[in-house]
C-alpha cells in the first residue's frame, strides 16, 4: 500500500499535476537523477524503473547498458542465461547441489517471536540450479529466493521468516523447495525450536 502511495505521488509530480499549487514555472528535468537515487530504497528505483519502461524506455538498450556495467566473467554467465531462456528452462537436466544447512535451530523463544534468518545453496554441478517453487508446513513466509538460474559453482540464499505467535510447544516447520536439484528435484529443510508462553511482566506497585 505505501508503495502505491509514493508511486502515485512520484506520477503526480512527473504529469505537472503539482504546477497548480505551485507558483513556481516548471523546469526542464535533470538529466543526472543519480543523487535522488542514491536517497531511494530498491523496491523504490524498481518502482521508477517500471514507469519509465512504460514510459517509453528502450528495454534492449536498457538491459546492453547493464551487461556492459558487470564483469567480464558475469557477462559470459549473462550470456549463458539467455541461451537458456531461448531454448527452454524446463529442458535444463537436474544438477547436485550443496546447502550450507537442512535444519535452523533457534532454540527456545517466547511466543510471538519472530525468527528471520536463511539457507544458502551452491550449485556444485554442471548445469544450472533452478527453483521453481518454494512453499512451507507453517506460517513461515519466504523472504527472498532466486528467480533465475544458479550457475554452476555459483550460489544464493532463501531467506525465511517464521512467527510464532500461537504455536507454542515444540515446533518443526518444513520449507519445500521444488527445483531441479539430483535425485528428486526438490529439497526439504526445517526448523526446529519450542515456543514458550510469554512471560508476563510484573507490576510493582508502592505500599
Amino acid at each position: 500500500m505505501k508503495a502505491t502511495v509514493r508511486f502515485l505521488a512520484w506520477l503526480y509530480l512527473l504529469t505537472g499535476a503539482a504546477a497548480t499549487v505551485s507558483a513556481q514555472p516548471a523546469t526542464v528535468p535533470p538529466e543526472d537523477i543519480r543523487s535522488m537515487l542514491r536517497e531511494m530504497t530498491t523496491s523504490e528505483k524498481m518502482e521508477v524503473l517500471d514507469y519509465l519502461r512504460d514510459a517509453g524506455a528502450d528495454l534492449n538498450r536498457e538491459i546492453q547498458q547493464v551487461y556492459e556495467q558487470v564483469s567480464p566473467e558475469k557477462r559470459l554467465r549473462a550470456v549463458q542465461y539467455m541461451e537458456m531462456v531461448n531454448h527452454g528452462l524446463e529442458k535444463i537436466p537436474r544438477t547436485p547441489v550443496s546447502w550450507n544447512r537442512d535444519t535452523i535451530r533457534y532454540g527456545q523463544i517466547e511466543d510471538g517471536t519472530i525468527v528471520l534468518d536463511s539457507f544458502r545453496v551452491t550449485n556444485t554441478g554442471v548445469y544450472p540450479y533452478i527453483i521453481k517453487e518454494v512453499k512451507t508446513s507453517c506460517d513461515c513466509t519466504i523472504l527472498q529466493y532466486p528467480k533465475y538460474p544458479v550457475m554452476p559453482g555459483e550460489s544464493a540464499t532463501i531467506r525465511i521468516e517464521f512467527n510464532s505467535q500461537g504455536k507454542l510447544g515444540p515446533t518443526t516447520p518444513g520449507i519445500v523447495v521444488y527445483d531441479n536439484s539430483e535425485p528428486n528435484a526438490r529439497s526439504i529443510m526445517y526448523l526446529d525450536g519450542a515456543v514458550l508462553p510469554r512471560v508476563k511482566k510484573k507490576t510493582v506497585t508502592d505500599n
